[in-house]
């Protein structure tokens, strides 16, 4: 079994009259593109999956237990004309996207239980065109943020800006060359970048004063 499974999934998927299949959760700015794997129409979790069968295809999910990138790409065949411009003007880029494995009760037609299989930000969406429209679309996982620059500064006005009435940096610009007491009594040192004498009587530059 798949080690990410809940004992709940596991124990579902064991069962005779139950299958496997994949849930797919897009955030487009104009609303949730919801499919999944097989065919007809599924309520989970508040939403309703639109089944695309052989028409979607999910690329391989790899887990090698390291700290990198990863991407997921999504394939979706047979889109309708009518369907095409809307695709290269919807605004996707960095939105959430989500792919669940779940056990779904072919009787009651019914998801069980369902599990995170893969969750990222939408890419780049590459749209062939034909008697038969294909889209492609790429999910990066949260490991490509990491080699991102950031932008943000540790001041009070770009905390604000990310968290409007956080004021863990408010007194941040007071204690910028400010003279503190640091060692000897009635004594002071300046924090600055270029060090400063400690009490054991060494200088910035790391050499014990002679007495």
């Amino acid at each position: 079994m798949i080690g990410f499974a809940t004992p709940q999934l596991k124990a579902y998927l064991r069962q005779s009259n139950v299958c496997a299949i994949l849930l797919t959760k897009l955030d487009f700015a104009s609303g949730l593109v919801c499919v999944h794997s097989g065919v007809g129409t599924i309520a989970y979790d508040a939403d309703s999956y639109l089944g695309v069968g052989v028409l979607g295809k999910i690329g391989a999910v790899t887990q090698n237990g390291k700290v990198q990138p990863n991407k997921l790409r999504l394939t979706l065949s047979g889109i309708p004309p009518a369907l095409v411009s809307t695709a290269l003007t919807e605004q996707y880029q960095n939105r959430p996207g989500q792919i669940l494995l779940a056990a779904f009760d072919e009787q009651t037609g019914t998801v069980l239980a369902a599990d995170v299989l893969f969750s990222g930000r939408m890419d780049v969406m590459t749209l062939r065109d034909g008697s038969s429209a294909s889209l492609q679309l790429d999910l990066n996982s949260r490991g490509v943020d990491w080699k991102r620059a950031r932008n943000g500064r540790y001041t009070h006005a770009d905390q604000q800006a990310r968290h409007p009435g956080d004021n863990f940096f408010e007194f941040v610009a007071q204690t910028t060359e400010r003279e503190l007491q640091w060692g000897v009594p009635g004594g002071s040192a300046k924090l600055s970048g270029g060090g400063s004498r400690g009490g054991d009587g060494s200088n910035s530059t790391g050499r014990r004063s002679q007495k």
